[in-house]
């Protein structure tokens, strides 16, 4: 009997570890499960898909510009460069 029971201890050490990971575990699950804590979350990979869609916008809309694909933007760019320069400095 006694060798039945030795088989099924535990190393007092891995003891210790795996009742730390289970703490961590504990605590992991009670902060990612709170309303706020996913609202939060939620808004910040949003606006992150936001800007980032919005940056690819402007770089594919900036190559299609350089390439003359778009030629309308010419247009606004020059606009935009003569407005700048009358409000302040040279734009180049």
């Amino acid at each position: 009997m006694l060798a039945c029971y030795n088989q099924y201890m535990i190393d007092p050490e891995l003891k210790i570890h795996l009742e730390t990971i289970e703490r961590e575990l504990t605590d992991l699950r009670k902060g990612s499960n709170s309303l706020w804590s996913t609202l939060a979350r939620g808004a910040i990979y949003g606006a992150g898909y936001i800007v980032g869609a919005v940056l690819i916008i402007i770089i594919v809309g900036w190559i299609l510009n350089i390439i003359g694909i778009i030629p309308a933007l010419n247009d606004q760019v020059d606009e935009f460069r003569s407005a700048l320069q009358r409000i302040g400095g040279p734009v180049k």
